[in-house]
């Protein structure tokens, strides 16, 4: 279940009287659960940790207490109206806390919120974009992408094949080093038109 942090920005104003935050955690309760001692509420995980080291209660210091999953709390907090996370990005969106993390859908390319931040699906590639610039990193920048040598068909990816398999492609066009007319040929005929070459320099002999 996701973690939402205190950021969370509320379409109208949480009721004074409503608890939403963790004690523990200090975050947006989630999954909250109920103690049996003095009534506080608490995120699942984060009361459970504290009775799995034999703590008291982090309210009441009891020691003897018992801690319930709490529905009631957990659709008051669920039905809260919030803003997406990506607002300030440009995001537009408000809905019912419950279906943000649908909205979001963190880390995964495919997702509602455009404004969401995700890493290209190219393994070696570091790179993070919102989605909606992804595809186009992906399909024209990315330099892990697929890429084929368009002189002779080997495959790689754009990185590889600009950078390293170009430099030896024998289909690769390279120009005459001495600047004649012969133009744009393939690197392996170049050894065969230097010894053709007129402009090609040769030992005088007297």
């Amino acid at each position: 279940m996701a973690q939402f942090s205190k950021e969370l920005s509320f379409v109208k104003e949480v009721p004074e009287n409503m608890e939403i935050d963790c004690p523990i955690c200090l975050n947006i309760l989630t999954d909250p659960h109920i103690v049996s001692c003095c009534g506080h509420n608490f995120c699942g995980s984060c009361i459970e940790r504290i009775k799995a080291s034999n703590g008291s209660c982090p309210m009441c210091k009891e020691k003897d207490y018992l801690s319930f999953v709490d529905k009631k709390c957990s659709r008051r907090i669920n039905g809260l109206e919030v803003y997406c996370s990506n607002k300030e990005k440009g995001c537009q969106w408000k809905g019912e806390l419950k279906n943000m993390s649908t909205h979001r859908n963190k880390e995964k390319i495919e997702g509602e919120c455009q404004y969401e931040e995700v890493k290209c699906r190219y393994e070696k590639c570091l790179e993070r974009k919102q989605r909606r610039y992804l595809k186009d990193h992906e399909d024209r920048e990315c330099d892990q992408r697929p890429f084929q040598c368009q002189y002779r068909g080997e495959e790689g990816t754009f990185l590889s094949i600009t950078k390293d398999h170009y430099e030896e492609c024998r289909q690769y066009p390279v120009t005459c080093p001495n600047k004649c007319v012969s133009t744009n040929m393939p690197r392996g005929s170049l050894t065969a038109h230097i010894n053709e070459c007129p402009l090609e320099p040769v030992d005088c002999y007297d």
